[in-house]
């Protein structure tokens, strides 16, 4: 089959376009932390945008490589939605989980039927990013929501990523003993 006449290629645009905007949304998000003074939190949500950047690349260069196409049409909801820090990590945290545990596991196993072994491989991989991206939010969501981004219930290593001064603390410093940079700019230590 030819990857112009399949269902494969349906989702690879659809795939595209959920990419690219999830990561423009996801630069909202990083802004909207860094206005709010989480600049840390902000750069975590930045290395994600960049990573569905990527994404949206991959299924691109799949297209492209099998000829392109001027036009592909298809139907697909996008969410225009969240105006607050808490409203944007919900709604990224339902995103990755329908990516990760429904969509592409689908669009891989439909691609798998078709015969493109390799896009499959490339929906299985990304969904495993995806997983990656729904925890590190949910555990940012969490923190975030339990005044947790700069506690913790044991001694924690707090790094200030501006300067590099490391302190074991349960809590971090409100502003760095070292270069004066505000708690805000701690680093971050996501769970794997």
């Amino acid at each position: 089959m030819e990857l112009k006449n399949s269902e494969t290629i349906i989702n690879l645009a659809r795939s595209f376009a959920g990419e690219a905007q999830a990561g423009l949304r996801y630069q909202f998000l990083a802004t909207l932390l860094e206005n709010q003074g989480y600049f840390t939190a902000s750069e975590k949500v930045k290395v994600i945008a960049k990573n569905e950047t990527k994404h949206a690349k991959v299924f691109f260069d799949h297209i492209v490589k099998a000829g392109g196409s001027e036009n592909i049409e298809f139907t697909a909801g996008f969410p225009y939605s969240g105006n607050t820090i808490e409203d944007m990590f919900n709604l990224a945290i339902k995103n990755e989980e329908e990516e990760a545990f429904s969509i592409y596991p689908e669009f891989a196993s439909i691609a798998e039927r078709e015969g493109f072994i390799d896009i499959a491989a490339s929906f299985k991989k990304i969904a495993k990013v995806e997983e990656a991206h729904l925890y590190s939010f949910k555990y940012l969501l969490r923190c975030f929501n339990e005044d947790g981004l700069y506690k913790a219930n044991e001694p924690t290593t707090f790094v200030c990523s501006e300067c590099g001064y490391t302190e074991t603390l349960e809590e971090a410093w409100d502003v760095c003993p070292l270069c004066g940079a505000t708690q805000g700019y701690c680093d971050l230590l996501l769970p794997r």
